[in-house]
């Protein structure tokens, strides 16, 4: 009498295999969009810390020459007089300051004429050792990338005003505000104080008076 006897089966079904696959492309999948992720937080991370890096060089820029601003008011070629601080003219503000290098060639002493503007989407500072004169500067990009540059001075008596038109040749603006747009609509205010011997900038409503 024969016996029948059951196949031994070698291997995978056709439809374990498609299981299978299926299996390791989700988890393949995933991987590449983990590496992903982490390739692209590593870039945006990359982007921030350099573009505080700049921010943070321009804003300690700006504090070095604001800080150093005199009442001195310039001469310009002709005769005529500049105030020691202004703005417009295609310029965001400009400023005597001292503590700049002079000329070696000249007796010229050390005080410098500096100049901030939007040059299309960059701002520029221009800084000339010879602020009585007609020769003009050199340029430096500070950063780039910009949509907008605007400027509030702060006036003696605590009001804000975007521009500066001063009766007194000597008068500067106790404290600046500029604020940086980017091209992605990022806004940074940055705040300082103008001329070394400026006071703490304060309301109207905290000034008192004694007696």
């Amino acid at each position: 009498m024969a016996c029948s006897s059951t196949p031994l089966r070698n291997g995978f079904t056709l439809v374990e295999m498609l299981v299978a696959l299926f299996v390791f492309g989700l988890i393949s999948a995933a991987g590449v969009t983990l590496l992903r992720s982490t390739a692209d937080s590593q870039i945006q991370l990359r982007d921030k810390l350099g573009e505080r890096a700049t921010l943070s060089r321009l804003s300690n820029l700006i504090e070095a020459d604001l800080a150093q601003a005199v009442p001195r008011p310039t001469r310009i070629e002709g005769g005529s007089t500049r105030t020691a601080f202004e703005t417009g003219d295609g310029k965001l503000f400009t400023f005597s300051r001292i503590g700049a290098a002079p000329d070696i060639a000249s007796d010229q002493s050390s005080l410098a004429r500096i100049t901030f503007r939007l040059d299309g989407s960059k701002l520029v500072r221009s800084a000339s050792t010879h602020p009585d004169g007609a020769r003009g500067g050199s340029d430096a990009v500070l950063i780039d990338g910009l949509r907008q540059a605007t400027v509030r001075l702060r006036e003696p008596d605590g009001g804000w005003r975007e521009d500066w038109t001063a009766v007194d040749a000597e008068q500067m603006p106790r404290a600046l505000e500029l604020v940086l747009t980017t091209h992605d609509g990022k806004n940074y205010r940055m705040l300082y104080l103008v001329g070394a011997a400026s006071a703490p900038v304060k309301d109207k409503a905290e000034e008192g008076v004694d007696g």
